[in-house]
């Protein structure tokens, strides 16, 4: 038996984004990429795959969480009214703002300066230390 030297998740992407003649962006694939991976299932078992390996885990750091979907983020400097610093956030990147992107929520104090960006918006307290995956909505994948 060979030694596999690669995750079988990686595997799984790679080989779809080549399949779908897709790059491979830091951030993730784009909205219109994501619809179209979406449909694929080599892309959907990696994603089944990495919410299994989520949940079991709990708590991860931030260098390894997911930046193609929102997930559960743990923002302990996050102030206002939210339950034990933990919202729902989601990554985003703007090349007119920044030159990586960042983390967004919408919970916080509303910043007027960036009111154009609509509900997700991003807040100076919002430093993620830990994620965690969002769980299925009810009559999804069930």
């Amino acid at each position: 038996m060979t030694e596999r030297k690669t995750d079988i998740v990686d595997e799984l992407r790679a080989e779809c984004l080549t399949s779908c003649q897709m790059p491979v962006r830091p951030d993730g694939p784009s909205d219109e990429e994501a619809s179209v991976l979406g449909r694929d299932v080599r892309w959907r078992a990696a994603v089944e795959i990495d919410q299994l390996r989520s949940a079991l885990a709990g708590w991860q750091p931030m260098h390894s969480a997911p930046k193609d979907r929102p997930v559960l983020l743990f923002c302990p400097r996050l102030a206002g009214h939210v339950a034990q610093a933990i919202v729902v956030g989601a990554w985003r990147f703007d090349a007119n703002r920044r030159t990586f992107g960042f983390w967004v929520s919408d919970v916080g104090h509303l910043d007027n300066g960036f009111a154009e960006t609509g509900p997700w918006i991003e807040y100076t307290e919002l430093h993620p230390e830990k994620w965690a995956p969002l769980l299925t909505p009810p009559g999804e994948g069930s």
